[in-house]
């Protein structure tokens, strides 16, 4: 039997190796540029435009995952020219199979202060307890690198995949079942946050009260962050759903090794994803109506005197995301 090692387009089907097709250079090619121009956007953000808050908490772990895409599809660059090559298939797979975690950590360490804008009244739980879903993430993210060892614990340069892919596969899916999980329950909680926000909005025309600025209307920016988020969402949600279910039939399988499926309900979903979530960052999109109330940010400080009789900052607990609106 050949080795698959020494394989070219000339003397070995492409459906021998690891892939199943020769991934194709020009859509990889498209995606790294996608990531590496969502990870510069993103540091200039946070780096460049933003004031005092930097969101760090959101825009680190979707860096990471930019890089992890960015990884994922190099190596599959490389693989276009050799798809028989075993260790740039492996890595291209776990990178890319892993990097989607990253994105749902930056969403659930975002939306307790996109939920104070809202009113906290609307949110089922308590906000401080949104980022507890990371610990869901974890539980996945923790079986997916369980699965993606096994898999390719016995990997062969010369006959490709062994027989440890058809045990660690499945593992991978629950791990991804576990993350969609997660996924599935922020939508919940927080489509009943948006919910209730619109009920009291056609009643009384504000979603909520602020302790020091009042009623306050949501800016057009903060709607246009919203959206973008609950796509994002749906968007992770949906390659989580395809990725668990090709995976449980094994790597080897049909599915998997369709690579028009692979760029329609991964490649391009987890990329609609990070470019929606970095075109509305935080920095400049996580604010509410304050400045279109107030005029500018310079006008606040006299009205909340005004209406303290305290200069700010003496006996006064401001909300705890002023800064972030301002």
């Amino acid at each position: 039997m050949q080795s698959i090692a020494s394989c070219t387009f000339d003397t070995c089907p492409v459906a021998a190796s690891p892939y199943g097709y020769p991934p194709s250079s020009a859509a990889d090619a498209i995606f790294l540029i996608i990531h590496t121009g969502s990870l510069v956007a993103c540091l200039l953000y946070t780096f460049y435009l933003a004031d005092t808050n930097r969101w760090l908490e959101f825009t680190v772990p979707v860096s990471v995952a930019c890089l992890f895409e960015m990884a994922g599809y190099a190596v599959r660059l490389g693989s276009a020219s050799d798809p028989w090559n075993v260790a740039l298939y492996a890595t291209s797979t776990a990178f890319i199979i892993v990097a989607p975690a990253f994105v749902s950590a930056g969403i659930y360490l975002a939306i307790s202060e996109a939920i104070k804008v809202l009113g906290v009244e609307h949110s089922l739980i308590d906000i401080a307890r949104y980022p507890l879903l990371i610990w869901i993430d974890v539980v996945g993210f923790v079986i997916q690198l369980v699965g993606i060892i096994i898999s390719f614990s016995d990997l062969s340069p010369d006959t490709g995949l062994g027989e440890h892919a058809r045990i660690g596969s499945p593992i991978i899916a629950a791990g991804i079942a576990v993350q969609a999980l997660s996924l599935i329950t922020f939508l919940v909680l927080f489509s009943i946050v948006l919910f209730r926000a619109a009920v009291a909005h056609n009643q009384f025309g504000y979603t909520t009260f602020h302790p020091i600025h009042g009623f306050v209307p949501m800016a057009h920016r903060f709607k246009f962050f919203v959206a973008m988020l609950l796509i994002s969402v749906m968007c992770l949600f949906g390659r989580a759903l395809y990725q668990a279910i090709v995976l449980s039939n094994g790597l080897d399988s049909w599915a998997v090794k369709n690579q028009a499926l692979f760029a329609g309900l991964d490649s391009l979903l987890v990329a609609e994803a990070v470019v929606g979530l970095v075109i509305a960052h935080p920095v400049r999109f996580l604010r509410n109506g304050i400045e279109k109330k107030t005029g500018s940010s310079r006008s606040i400080t006299p009205m909340i005197e005004e209406q303290s009789g305290r200069p700010i900052g003496q006996d006064l607990t401001p909300w705890s995301s002023t800064t972030n609106f301002i």
